[in-house]
């Protein structure tokens, strides 16, 4: 009886490769379009954060007068803060691009080698009782054969 092998074909071993090459590709894209955006943001776009940020101060500090649950401090920031997502793009792109690579790379490979499972390549499938019967069998055999031998060498 022919043995299957666990291992991937040469055409599968591309199709994988190229799919590797463009998920990383994908990654690299987004996040360089992302950090861009961040960047070279216009004037405009900086002068509505920068309004949408008052606004937001203002009508918190219009709601301070003792009926909420908890009181505030009121806020007297007149710059909007740097968020959390502007940080990570500017000062730790690098990082925050090696760790999405390496974390999606992880996730890739899981799932290939599920695909890979999943689709037979490394199975037999379901074997007959007679197989198994069979296979003990010549597991027994050669067991007995191995004593045997061990006897005769004493």
């Amino acid at each position: 009886m022919a043995e299957k092998t666990n291992a991937i074909s040469t055409p599968v071993k591309v199709v994988w490769a190229m799919a590797y090459v463009g998920m990383v590709s994908f990654i690299v894209v987004n996040m360089s379009q992302a950090r861009n955006r961040v960047l070279y943001a216009s004037d405009q776009v900086r002068q509505k954060d920068q309004q949408d940020w008052e606004d937001w101060v203002q009508k918190s500090n219009e709601h301070q007068d003792g009926q909420l649950p908890v009181e505030r401090k009121k806020i007297d920031l007149k710059r909007r803060p740097v968020s959390n997502a502007t940080t990570l793009l500017v000062q730790y792109y690098g990082v925050s691009l090696t760790g999405l690579i390496l974390f999606s790379t992880l996730i890739f490979v899981v799932v290939m080698y599920m695909f890979h499972g999943v689709s037979g390549g490394g199975s037999a499938g379901p074997i007959s009782l007679e197989q198994e019967l069979a296979a003990e069998r010549a597991a027994q055999d050669s067991q007995t054969h191995l004593a045997e031998q061990v006897e005769q060498v004493e």
